[in-house]
This record gives structure tokens, C-alpha cells and sequence, in this order.
């Protein structure tokens, strides 16, 4: 059976560096069934470590800390406070679209663990992505007047506290300037108090910077160092 549709799923930036070599081993005689699940499993692994970081969680959490501040900045700055948990109808859609692209940033920061999470990061992202969904779904539900406020809240407390083990693993993995800062701010919106919401803001901003920053750098991501 021919391999090269099974090299064909690796990044392009990865066969550009590594294809000549990759295709004078295959060629070098038969595969075995257990070479076919290594180059199932090293395409899986090029894509979710790339040699190069993706920008993609960095603008994630630039735009959706942006979002969210400018949603904190038109709660907190109402003459008159809402109900907890502290929406206003006009600006739900725009939290809304603050949330998707945070849930984007958060699977971003939690590939930074690779190997090093084990099974932890794989239990902390799966409750990262439930509630992180969960929420969106109680955000479109008060967009169209189905749910209620104890219900919103709930949701959010569930994509904090996933969010929060996220950022808990990386700092035990060793990327501590990220995992502190995905920790630091879904801590404080668990606070039942609308001013936290910005802090909650500029940590996913900070996220962001630090990203771009590293990225800009040429070095690689925490997970990648030796």
C-alpha cells in the first residue's frame, strides 16, 4: 500500500523540512501496521505542535479580551447596576462573540502543555470546552429571552473553573507567565462583583501580548523546550 497520502497529512511547513527524509525511509522497504499508526500519530502531533507557533490563540485572546473589557467597561460604568450576573440585553451579543473567541484561546494556551499535561490537561480541556459552550448557549438563550439570570451565571462559573484548571496545568507544566494569567482571570470572574469582569479582560489581553511577544521572538513555545 502506498504511504504518501499518509504524508500528505502532514502540515505543508513540515514536508517542505522533512519530506526527502521522510520519503527515502518509506521507501527503504515494507511497513509494518504499527509504522502506519506512527505516521497517523506523528501528522496528529506535527499539527498540534508546530515548530512554529500559531498566531491564531494569540489574536483569540487579543480580540477576546478586547471584547470583553469593552462589555465589562459598559456594565461596570452604568449609572445603575444589574442584576447579577450582570448583563445587560444590549450587550450580550457582543459578549457572545468575546466568549467564541475566548474559547478559541483557551484550546490554544492548553496545546502549550503537550505532553506534559498528561491526562489532566485532557480532563481540564474537555471542562474548559463544555462549559465554554455551555455558556455561549446561555448567552444566545438571554439574547432570545429563554433563560434567566441564576442559569447564565452557572454556566459561567462552569467555563471559569475549566478555564482555571487549564491555566493550573500549564503552570505546572513550567509555562508559568501564561498558566498564571489564564488562572488569574477567570478567578476573579467567579467573584460575584461586575468590576472583575474587567480584570478578566486585560488577563486574556495580557495573554495575548505574551504570546505575540513570544512568537516575535523565534523561540519556541514552553512545550516545545527540552
Amino acid at each position: 500500500m502506498n504511504p504518501a497520502p499518509l504524508v500528505r497529512l502532514y502540515p505543508r511547513s513540515w514536508r517542505r523540512r522533512y519530506g526527502v527524509e521522510m520519503r527515502a525511509v518509506l521507501d527503504a522497504g515494507p511497513l509494518r501496521a504499527r509504522d502506519w499508526l506512527d505516521l497517523a500519530r506523528g501528522a496528529l502531533d506535527a499539527w498540534l505542535h508546530p515548530a512554529t507557533p500559531s498566531r491564531v490563540p494569540a489574536v483569540a485572546a487579543l480580540v477576546g479580551g478586547g471584547l470583553w473589557t469593552v462589555v465589562a467597561a459598559a456594565v461596570v460604568f452604568q449609572p445603575v447596576p444589574a442584576d447579577w450576573p450582570g448583563y445587560f440585553s444590549e450587550i450580550v451579543p457582543l459578549a457572545l462573540v468575546a466568549v467564541g473567541f475566548l474559547l478559541v484561546a483557551s484550546l490554544g494556551c492548553a496545546l502549550r502543555a503537550g505532553d506534559r499535561g498528561g491526562r489532566a490537561i485532557v480532563f481540564a480541556s474537555t471542562l474548559c470546552v463544555i462549559g465554554y459552550v455551555v455558556w455561549m448557549a446561555a448567552l444566545a438563550a438571554t439574547a432570545a429571552g429563554i433563560a434567566d439570570g441564576p442559569a447564565l451565571a452557572a454556566a459561567q462559573a462552569l467555563a471559569m473553573i475549566g478555564t482555571t484548571l487549564v491555566g493550573a496545568v500549564l503552570v505546572r507544566a513550567g509555562d508559568e507567565t501564561v498558566g498564571l494569567l489564564v488562572v488569574a482571570g477567570p478567578v476573579a470572574m467567579l467573584i460575584p462583583w461586575t468590576l472583575t469582569w474587567l480584570a478578566f479582560g486585560a488577563a486574556w489581553t495580557a495573554v495575548g501580548i505574551a504570546l505575540t511577544m513570544e512568537r516575535r521572538s523565534g523561540l519556541p513555545e514552553r512545550w516545545v523546550a527540552p
